[in-house]
């Protein structure tokens, strides 16, 4: 199995709530794994008509997966502006022995604009509150598990 190099991206010590791991085969090549399930990602930027989401979804590439944010406007009407309500954070990390994509859910700036109420102070609090106002993190939490058998197979050496 390839070495997978430290996290990119965000990392475990930002406040974050992780909605699941999964073991990768040893048999997997993890480049073309992770090539895969970032596909699969940028196809639901892209496929609003098949795939319906109530915010807008932006794609970034990881050395070692992805961070597909959910996106709310900022700024006056008109503005074109657009910043992350919450990222959904997919990337392959070694353990002792084993390459283990671990998934994160972190908030994003945008999370609390529009808030009325006062805002949480915690980390625990803030996030469970973002992660149950984006809607959108259920539908696409229950495509993934296809999503990481199809990128599992396509990698098998």
């Amino acid at each position: 199995a390839a070495a997978v190099a430290a996290s990119v991206g965000k990392g475990d010590d930002l406040p974050h709530v992780q909605l699941g791991t999964a073991k990768l085969p040893a048999d997997c090549q993890v480049p073309v794994f992770v090539e895969s399930l970032y596909q699969w990602a940028a196809t639901l930027t892209q496929s609003g008509a098949n795939f319906p989401t109530s915010l807008p979804l932006k794609v970034d590439k990881l050395g070692n997966g992805f961070v597909l944010s959910m996106l709310k406007r900022v700024g006056k009407v008109g503005s074109g502006k657009f910043d992350s309500a919450g990222d959904i954070q997919a990337t392959v990390e070694r353990d002792a022995s084993d390459n283990i994509l671990v998934i994160r859910f972190y908030e994003g700036p945008a999370t609390f604009i529009g808030y009325k109420k006062d805002l949480p102070a915690g980390p625990g609090e803030r996030l469970d509150i973002a992660l149950s106002s984006l809607v959108d993190v259920d539908t696409i939490m229950n495509t993934m598990p296809n999503a990481i058998a199809a990128a599992a197979k396509a990698s098998k050496m």
